[in-house]
């Protein structure tokens, strides 16, 4: 298949937003006459109408969701704190939904996954590409629970069983701080709030992966549709979790899609990517492993990370485990016949992150 006839052409973000649906521009203005948005006035000095435009697609996506929802559609979630492995689980999803379209793949898809699972935040539902066949819509998003059941609430969507679901992903807490906090440094507005002090900065949102676990291992254990899957494992067998994926998804794949998919997304490819479309920015992929928080944080940082928010994690992977009883075994590598193990919490592989493209929010 051509590889055009899929791909659709980026319009520029002013012209983007000019089109935006009239209903839209009303919650737009609430939003950005919220306290919480106008005590954000200096960043908008600084990064001009870039804020501005986020706060038009979320009120577009809110009411396009919204109605989907209302419609049947189905609708999953692929939610995960900031720099838990949510974007490279969209690249891989997209890699195999595009071969099952017929399109040869390559680290470069044909078509950006941010068309085929848009992020809320910054891409417009209602223009994804809706050539590339997926099960229902799939949009990224970081938000609690508790925030998308209030932006989203309705008797059919919150019945479990109903038309919205959640792919969640979780990371070990102290990796996903630290790339967080280095993120943020690559924005002016938050460097020169951040400082340079990393372990400070980790333990002051700690209360935020916190309460953002928190809230999608309370709604499973209430009855919300919610899959977990550990970016840990994810590391160190691809091909498994995206298998288990894929089933819980109820997408029908080869075994050669999802293996071509892990190859094409393995980290040294998308960094060379990277290299390519985004030699003027500052590079996203730092190491490529896990394990930053040992390697960057203070002993006794990591220490206190980890106790509070043991009891948490133990609680995701028996979710995880959990799922897996449920289908009667335990999903294998479509490479290997050995059977996955927990990551262990106390220690750190050095396996590289098969991490996708991530762009800044």
């Amino acid at each position: 298949m051509n590889k055009g006839a899929v791909r659709k052409s980026k319009r520029g973000s002013i012209l983007e937003s000019l089109r935006l649906s009239s209903q839209s521009l009303r919650p737009a203005l609430g939003l950005l006459t919220k306290p919480a948005t106008l005590a954000q006035l200096p960043r908008l000095l600084v990064e001009g109408y870039a804020p501005v435009r986020r706060m038009l697609v979320q009120a577009h996506n809110g009411r396009e969701i919204a109605r989907l929802l209302a419609q049947g559609e189905q609708v999953t979630f692929v939610s995960s704190f900031a720099r838990s492995g949510n974007t490279w689980v969209r690249y891989l999803l997209s890699d195999v939904f595009l071969q099952n379209h017929g399109v040869e793949t390559a680290t470069d898809l044909a078509v950006h996954p941010d068309e085929i699972i848009p992020d809320f935040y910054c891409e417009m539902v209602a223009r994804r590409n809706t050539a590339v066949p997926t099960p229902g819509l799939l949009v990224k998003t970081h938000d609690l629970f508790g925030h998308l059941k209030r932006r989203f609430d309705s008797p059919v969507a919150q019945t479990p069983g109903g038309n919205w679901r959640h792919l969640y992903i979780y990371r070990t807490p102290e990796d996903a701080l630290v790339s967080f906090y280095h993120l943020q440094l690559r924005e002016k507005y938050v460097k020169s709030r951040a400082g340079l002090d990393i372990d400070t900065f980790c333990l002051d949102h700690l209360k935020g992966w916190v309460g953002h676990v928190s809230s999608y291992v309370a709604a499973r254990r209430e009855g919300a549709t919610v899959f977990f899957a550990s970016y840990d494992q994810l590391l160190q067998n691809p091909e498994a979790v995206l298998v288990e994926i894929l089933g819980w998804l109820g997408v029908r794949h080869a075994p050669s899609a999802v293996i071509r998919a892990v190859q094409n997304m393995q980290f040294r490819n998308l960094q060379a990517l990277e290299a390519r479309n985004s030699a003027d920015r500052p590079p996203v992929f730092r190491k490529g492993r896990n394990g930053s928080g040992s390697d960057e944080l203070k002993a006794a940082t990591v220490s206190e990370i980890r106790r509070q928010t043991n009891h948490l994690l133990v609680e995701a992977d028996a979710c995880v485990a959990g799922q897996r009883g449920k289908n009667g075994h335990v999903s294998k590598s479509v490479t290997s016949d050995a059977a996955m193990e927990l990551p262990s919490r106390n220690g750190q592989t050095d396996r590289l992150e098969n991490v996708s493209r991530v762009r800044s929010v």
